[in-house]
């Protein structure tokens, strides 16, 4: 097939792309495999994808060897069209498919830390069109007791649709350096694109790399020859550009044309955000844009609290809530109330005083009092309504559902992968987060064992949440 013909492979372990926390053995900890991707024009019929891997180096399974010591990791790859077919549980055969032999080699494994990646890379040329990428390490690999797969929904757009300008898909990188080693797996364009699978930045990782390319500027009508490409900064609830992280550059129009830059996000707050480049012409209007979410953990940078608008309660929406709707505000808190928070709650029978609970609650959440409008609570009853919206049943509305208290608690989850046809199982999704305060990369695991459409919180990888290590024997039928 053509596109295994353009497949490449990193034939060896790149150094370490963040460091954090204290050293960890391969032996106790599961296989750690961050999976994302990016698809570029290549042709007329098809287009490149790149996918990438990062394997969180402490907890691969080593044995000596000459030089120092080596982790074989087989893994299988493939990329199945996302039809009708695969909903309702026909098999379908992938278009594209890749047994992937890795080997990672470390001098000595006792300075491995946690948070230390392997990056490894793949390309394949596919058809434009919606699919679901696979990656499975089978039972039997080293460490492995059990299969572990991971799944991500792809999108593959057509860049050579006639008559538009478009952008790539955005790969973030942790390092974008000059090179004509063509013979590197990372090699594009003249670069060497070191890219970062988990999109997890900061506390030590302080410079966000991003590569794209730009097609149809041919169709550009523009009497200088230029265009602009705006490129951005924004929190991922807030469209306007962050003041110090937004750069204008005026460019010649070609296509394709490369977009390369970074930004120092050393001062970023610990949150989640959207880098965004957007093409302008030459009357400053935008032609078409792209963007990517990444995450930022810098756990040093404090927050500067605004000064706070005066709201007198009297005026405020609090005082004229009656008691069901007051009853039905306190169970919606319950998911992020502080222990403290609900026992007082709990305690106080006067209504009034409970309204004025809640306008004390929503305010210290505020992240920025000196507007009217609280974000976080708007923010927080968008969480609610998509949670009705998705995981309502007959018995239960969404919030409620444990998917639902997951989802107002911890936020939307950075990938979701769904297992709801897979022979011998029950109906199960596999929910993660790149990074929970406190805890990092953070997995949950619910199921439908009764068929129902109930799906319960059978296992959290977090603190304090169920934990059941055996979840997949529980999931068999």
């Amino acid at each position: 097939m053509r596109a295994q013909n353009i497949l490449h492979i990193c034939s060896a372990a790149l150094a370490a792309l963040l460091l954090v926390g204290s050293s960890a053995s391969a032996q106790t900890m599961p296989i750690q495999l961050d999976v994302d991707h990016a698809s570029f024009a290549y042709d007329e019929q098809e287009a490149l994808l790149e996918i990438y891997l990062a394997f969180e180096a402490a907890t691969l399974t080593y044995t000596a060897a000459d030089g120092g010591f080596l982790a074989e990791l087989p893994i299988a790859l493939a990329l199945v069209r996302s039809t009708q077919a695969t909903l309702d549980g026909t098999p379908t055969d992938p278009v594209w498919s890749e047994q992937v032999p890795l080997a990672f080699m470390v001098p000595d494994t006792t300075s491995l830390v946690e948070g230390q990646h392997f990056v490894h890379q793949v390309r394949a040329s596919v058809a434009p069109g919606e699919y679901e990428l696979q990656a499975t390490i089978p039972a039997g690999a080293p460490g492995m007791e059990q299969e572990m797969s991971v799944r991500r929904d792809v999108l593959v757009p057509n860049f050579m649709e006639a008559g538009s300008v478009s952008v790539s898909d955005v790969t973030l990188a942790s390092q974008i350096t000059p090179s004509q080693n063509t013979d590197d797996t990372f090699f594009k364009n003249g670069l060497l694109i070191r890219p970062n699978a988990n999109q997890l930045f900061g506390s030590g990782l302080n410079f966000l790399f991003y590569y794209a390319e730009a097609y149809g500027l041919d169709e550009v009508d523009a009497s200088t020859g230029k265009y602009t490409v705006f490129t951005y900064i924004a929190e991922a609830n807030i469209p306007q550009p962050m003041a110090d992280f937004q750069r204008r550059v005026e460019r010649e129009l070609r296509s394709p044309d490369v977009l390369v830059g970074s930004f120092n996000i050393k001062s970023l707050p610990s949150g989640s955000y959207f880098l965004r480049i957007a093409l302008l012409n030459e009357n400053n209007e935008a032609i078409t844009e792209q963007s990517r979410k990444f995450f930022v953990y810098n756990p040093e940078v404090q927050v500067e609290q605004p000064v706070a608008v005066e709201t007198d309660f009297e005026s405020s929406q609090y005082a004229h809530m009656d008691e069901e709707e007051v009853d039905r505000m306190q169970e919606h808190i319950r998911a992020i109330a502080a222990d403290s928070e609900w026992r007082r709650l709990r305690s106080i029978q006067d209504l009034d005083e409970r309204r004025r609970f809640m306008m004390d609650f929503w305010q210290a959440r505020d992240p920025n009092p000196s507007t009217p409008v609280n974000e976080f609570q708007e923010n927080y009853y968008a969480l609610v309504q998509y949670a009705n919206d998705r995981y309502t049943t007959s018995f239960t509305e969404g919030w409620e559902t444990d998917r639902g208290q997951v989802l107002l608690k911890y936020g939307t989850p950075t990938a979701v992968e769904p297992h709801l046809f897979d022979r011998g199982m029950s109906p199960y999704e596999i929910w993660e987060y790149n990074n929970i305060p406190g805890e990092g990369q953070s997995m949950f695991v619910f199921a439908d064992l009764d068929g129902f459409g109930r799906f319960e919180l059978l296992h959290s990888s977090v603190t304090g949440e169920i934990q059941e290590q055996n979840w997949q024997q529980v999931i068999r039928k």
